[in-house]
């Protein structure tokens, strides 16, 4: 699990499920807000985007996959992966948008 950027206190799932959901959330020990670092949301969508899309979208052509069992696979896998994501998250103090880089 994530730790905060400020105190180092652990954050529980659910605080991170719903972080992820908001997209920033406080500290419940610190009261400093605290967002999803870059690398972590690259690293949730590229778990999202390769291990189902890729695969689902080069095996259906091919193997004649039925869009049922396609659904079906969906609707196991996005659970499982978005379940497992808040152990992949890095907290960090600056929201990614606002993060401007100096072309010095």
């Amino acid at each position: 699990m994530p730790r905060c950027q400020n105190c180092g206190f652990k954050w529980s799932w659910k605080e991170v499920i719903m972080l992820s959901v908001k997209g920033k959330k406080e500290c419940s020990n610190c009261h400093k807000r605290q967002y999803i670092s870059a690398g972590s949301s690259f690293w949730i969508t590229f778990l999202i985007t390769l291990g189902f899309v890729m695969p689902m979208t080069m095996l259906r052509p091919y193997y004649e996959i039925a869009w049922p069992f396609f659904i079906l696979a969906f609707v196991i896998y996005m659970p499982l992966a978005l379940s497992f994501a808040p152990f992949l998250y890095k907290l960090s103090n600056t929201k990614y948008a606002s993060a401007k880089r100096s072309n010095n």
